[in-house]
């Protein structure tokens, strides 16, 4: 699915870029880097139902509980499928993808830990930035349209070693946008994924 094709490609590269900075830049390096990967449901407009959702997020530490930096995302908002009807007979051919729907941008993020155990930590993030709203069929472009829209989201995770936690996350967004559209925009939806955390830097 080009969602996730294209996610991961974009998920890659900034994990890249960080990790060939020059030692000179090392303070624009994120102290973090968060890496979900699950599915969105819930979902509003038409297409909907859900389906891929990824994200990507670098953190810098504000203090040992509260950090900030931006968020990239992807999420599957649903695909519309049609029987494919026999012009001789009626009878039907079997079930065809139709418009597809994806969201995919970025947004500041927020992010704090609430709770911090000697293994697991709970917390909470929120974000807010731009939203790209594409239909598709079988990938040639039909309809899209750009609005802002905002984020929140828990989290439940376990250390796994010194420098990696693993855990749960789920999150809400919501998009504005123009009610005039001639298509049924999505206006919100929810995703739940596998959270993976690496510290790139030391905690003080």
């Amino acid at each position: 699915m080009h969602t996730t094709l294209r996610s991961t490609v974009l998920s890659a590269a900034l994990a890249a870029l960080f990790l060939a900075a020059p030692a000179g830049a090392a303070r624009w390096i994120p102290t973090d880097l968060v890496l979900d990967a699950g599915a969105s449901f819930a979902t509003t407009g038409d297409p909907n139902g859900g389906g891929a959702s990824l994200r990507a997020v670098p953190l810098w530490r504000v203090t040992d509980r509260v950090s900030f930096g931006v968020e990239i995302f992807a999420d599957d908002i649903g695909t519309e499928a049609r029987d494919m009807i026999d012009a001789n007979d009626g009878s039907s051919r079997g079930v065809v993808a139709q418009t597809h729907r994806w969201v995919y941008g970025g947004a500041w993020h927020a992010d704090g830990d609430l709770y911090r155990g000697k293994r697991w930590k709970a917390g909470v993030s929120g974000s807010w930035g731009y939203w790209r709203v594409e239909d598709d069929v079988r990938g040639d472009l039909q309809a899209a349209f750009s609005g802002v829209g905002f984020g929140g989201s828990a989290h439940l995770r376990r250390s796994v070693s010194r420098s990696q936690d693993l855990g749960v996350a789920a999150g809400y967004a919501r998009v504005f946008s123009d009610r005039s559209a001639e298509f049924d925009r999505v206006d919100r939806y929810a995703w739940g994924a596998l959270e993976w955390r690496w510290s790139l830097v030391k905690p003080n």
